[in-house]
């Protein structure tokens, strides 16, 4: 269980915004009290609540194949407006052999 964003592991707070960061956390902690009433699973206390943690996340946020950044679901992601580079642009196809 964890006290705080703080407590996370770096991988949770490299990877998440903020507000994702409480959402993992709320679920992680509730998934991980609830543990000690439903012990059927053969997965451990500390798996469940992970994979609760990121359930809860993939509810309200999205990733960004592109970038690999979370934001809010419904809304569109920041990206840069500069135009990809084309890897083409400057041959001359005339001059390949």
């Amino acid at each position: 269980m964890y006290e705080s964003i703080d407590e996370l592991p770096d991988t949770i707070r490299d990877l998440l915004p903020r507000e994702a960061q409480k959402l993992y956390l709320e679920a992680y902690n509730r998934s991980w009290e609830a543990y000690e009433k439903d012990r059927e699973s053969a997965m451990s206390r500390e798996a469940v609540a992970n994979r609760d943690g990121w359930t809860a996340v993939q509810r309200e946020f999205t990733k960004d194949d592109k970038t690999g950044t979370w934001y809010p679901a419904g809304e569109a992601p920041e990206r840069d407006e500069a135009p990809e580079e084309d890897l083409l642009s400057g041959i001359e196809f005339d001059d390949v052999v």
